[in-house]
């Protein structure tokens, strides 16, 4: 994120603080997490790990995020975008197939969805922000 204006700096860090928080908590206590997310346990013993794996991915991905160069932040952004929405769909398809309620389904949605907005909002930034800069290197070179 690195070499870009504040307000693109801003949205990819608070998509950064967003992930690496809710992930830190998942990864320290994941039975809490899942208990505030409403998740049963009782039902997949196997969850707490899933949900460790979960955090570790998005620790990684945020820093790597924060500490990205100008040049790269665009296709991680991408990268985090596809991310959430396969685990929106996840979590949709989850709740389909009966596996969680729609209390669970949702809140679920709901946490890629708090990341996922402020990757949007950047990305759709960083890209128009390009096409006007080229537009101005056009008009310098035309005088």
């Amino acid at each position: 994120m690195r070499g870009q204006s504040w307000y693109v700096a801003s949205l990819i860090g608070l998509m950064c603080l967003i992930r690496f928080s809710l992930s830190a908590v998942g990864y320290a206590e994941p039975l809490w997490l899942m208990e505030q997310l409403s998740i049963p346990i009782d039902t997949n013993i196997q969850m707490p790990y899933i949900v460790r794996v979960w955090a570790i991915r998005d620790i990684v991905l945020a820093v790597i995020v924060a500490f990205a160069n100008r040049s790269t932040v665009k296709t991680l952004l991408l990268a985090c975008i596809a991310i959430d929405l396969t685990d929106i769909l996840s979590a949709h398809l989850s709740g389909a197939a009966g596996l969680f309620n729609a209390s669970v389904t949702w809140s679920l949605k709901l946490t890629a969805i708090a990341a996922l907005v402020p990757e949007i909002t950047a990305l759709a930034l960083i890209s128009v922000q390009k096409r006007y800069q080229q537009i101005d290197v056009e008009k310098q070179q035309i005088f």
